[in-house]
């Protein structure tokens, strides 16, 4: 299975994240692609709860059977790293 990990702080997620999944879905063949909504990212601070984001993407990929998420970084209470998600990702997957 061929998987694609769209990550972001998503706030808020909008049609370009979107358009970019897919086209990415579709460049690449991929069976899917899962949103990784930024918990505690370094870089930058959100202006609303990161389970406030993670709902949003819910409701923004739910038309598309393709998309996924995965709530592992919003349920760490320390800072997101992609190293660490990808880690996570690749024991789950395996």
């Amino acid at each position: 299975m061929k998987i694609g990990i769209m990550g972001g702080t998503f706030n808020p997620i909008h049609n370009a994240h979107l358009l970019i999944a897919e086209m990415a879905r579709e460049e690449y063949g991929l069976d899917r692609v899962i949103f990784i909504t930024d918990g505690n990212p370094p870089h930058k601070s959100a202006n609303v709860t990161a389970k406030q984001r993670f709902e949003m993407t819910h409701i923004a990929i739910a038309d598309n059977s393709a998309f996924d998420e995965d709530d592992f970084e919003i349920n760490r209470s320390e800072k997101s790293y992609t190293v660490n998600t990808l880690g996570y990702l690749k024991r789950k997957i395996s």
